[in-house]
């Protein structure tokens, strides 16, 4: 299968050079004796990171104030624009398929259980994790707050809130897949085989500690002006519609934003998987050189870990969708040490 990088036409690497890709994504294990396995040291530092941020954060808000922000983080995250928004876009998945599958399908079942955990528990934690951590930055450091510019009209303080932040997370999308540590915490979304707009909410949520520094654009314009919800809102739709089961490439807007098409190449089974790290813009991705486009033909590409590292629901005869996330969930905490022959 052809690609374009920059508008120069490529290929995927050979197996052979696939094999060299780190050790965090192993393409397959060796023959060996039965894995013994042991707490992974780095995720029990994120999980207590975490949950430091989420004391002070309660510790800010006050429980009056946390009760009131976890409603707002629903609305704003999972409320009815976005939930009008899910269901519309399933329903272009089953009438105009990147990748033709039953609407019930494991991947589709699972995504929607990491759906209901993200609603009834994430988006607390996430809440608790940004004001903690914003806290923690008022305290600190200052002086990444803009002073304030009466002149300057607020649409441009929002607009560069909303520029700010995009870039942030493709920074931190690159670390989540450059180092081992956070890659553990990220492999768990890669590791559907079969996207859909809900494979947005396959996550562990300790991942979203890495994603804090994207408070920090927020931050930096509240004295001129606070960024509306509704930005926030649109802003995560947005970022969630790459992830679609449709054959979008926007034609020359796909140069601008980040489409189906384009990222389903980020999630591609086999080749490398840090390009297309964009969550909303591609220009990132066309800075860094990290852009592949999709080739003419459009070809759909099969989605998925190489060699499957974590168990994924498509493995068996038997769904077995709670047990598999629970294991997804754990599997960060844990590393395997094996002992060769």
């Amino acid at each position: 299968m052809n690609m374009q990088v920059d508008g120069v036409e490529t290929r995927p690497p050979a197996a052979s050079q696939r094999a060299s890709r780190p050790a965090s994504r192993p393409a397959s294990r060796p023959a060996s004796r039965p894995a013994s396995r042991r707490l992974c040291l780095p995720t029990i530092v994120i999980a207590g990171l975490a949950a430091w941020l989420s004391y002070r954060g309660w510790t800010a808000l006050g429980q009056t104030g946390a009760l009131r922000s976890f409603d707002d983080g629903r609305y704003q995250l999972a409320g009815p624009v976005v939930l009008g928004f899910l269901l519309i876009v399933c329903a272009l998945e089953q009438v105009f398929p990147a990748q033709r599958r039953p609407l019930f399908a494991r991947g589709h079942l699972l995504d929607f259980g990491y759906a209901v955990f993200y609603a009834l528990l994430v988006i607390p934690l996430v809440v608790l994790l940004g004001a903690g951590f914003s806290d923690l930055l008022a305290r600190t450091a200052p002086w990444l707050v803009l002073p304030q510019l009466p002149g300057v009209p607020d649409w441009c303080f929002v607009a560069l809130a909303v520029v700010g932040i995009d870039a942030v997370d493709w920074l931190t999308h690159l670390a989540n897949h450059r180092l081992t540590a956070l890659w553990r915490l990220h492999a768990v979304h890669h590791s559907q085989e079969e996207l859909s707009i809900l494979t947005t909410y396959r996550a562990h949520p300790l991942v979203h500690v890495s994603f804090l520094l994207s408070a920090v654009p927020v931050l930096a314009v509240g004295d001129n002006t606070t960024t509306p919800a509704v930005v926030l809102t649109v802003y995560a739709c947005l970022g969630a519609l790459p992830h679609a089961n449709v054959r979008w490439t926007y034609g020359a807007l796909g140069r601008i934003f980040v489409s189906p098409a384009y990222h389903r190449i980020h999630h591609s089974a086999t080749g490398r998987l840090d390009i297309n790290l964009g969550t909303v813009f591609a220009v990132w991705d066309l800075l860094s050189r990290r852009a592949v486009f999709p080739a003419r033909d459009n070809t759909v590409i099969q989605t998925g870990l190489s060699g499957r590292p974590i168990p994924v629901e498509q493995d068996g005869q038997k769904p077995r969708l709670g047990r598999t996330m629970l294991t997804q969930l754990a599997e960060p905490f844990t590393s395997i040490r094996t002992e060769s022959r």
